[in-house]
């Protein structure tokens, strides 16, 4: 049994060939493409052939026109997947950066991805997290990350005494 597109109304008909002139979203036109080509008697493999699209997703897209007329060419995106981390841990891991590792009582002077990463996660932040995640929470609050930058820091305890009187 073959199965092919209701019976097209002029309104839709001329609606369907103003969104394949002026569409500007792929979908719309690829599923335009569809509707017209089973309203003009091509079979759902045919149009599989011509638009390169799966037979199974084809027929879907003809069930969809015949109950919902054109809201079927339309895309309907679902929001995607949940974001990973809050705002409150985000908020947390770019204040950890923004501090001093010393202050922390961790024995640099100045934070890497992967010392972040193991700090954030040693300490309860998240539960896990990746250094390019840390890199792109950082990227997103406008904090630029640079490579660790080392120097030496003296023992002496009246070092800035010393250096303040030369």
């Amino acid at each position: 049994m073959c199965i092919y597109v209701r019976e097209l109304t002029a309104e839709e008909g001329n609606k369907l060939k103003k969104y394949l002139r002026n569409g500007n979203n792929s979908v719309t036109i690829n599923r335009s493409h569809m509707i017209l080509a089973s309203a003009q008697g091509m079979r759902v493999p045919e149009i599989s052939k011509r638009y390169h699209y799966s037979k199974r997703w084809i027929r879907e897209i003809i069930h969809q026109f015949n109950d919902k007329g054109l809201e079927a060419i339309f895309p309907h995106y679902a929001g995607g997947r949940p974001p990973t981390f809050t705002e409150e841990q985000k908020s947390r891991i770019i204040d950890v950066a923004l501090s001093r590792p010393q202050d922390l009582g961790l024995p640099f002077t100045q934070w890497s991805l992967s010392k972040l990463q193991e700090y954030v996660v040693k300490t309860g932040i998240v539960d896990s997290i990746s250094h390019e995640w840390v890199r792109n929470i950082l990227r997103n609050a406008g904090i630029s990350h640079q490579r660790t930058k080392t120097w030496k820091e003296s023992n002496d305890p009246e070092f800035e005494l010393k250096k303040t009187s030369t």
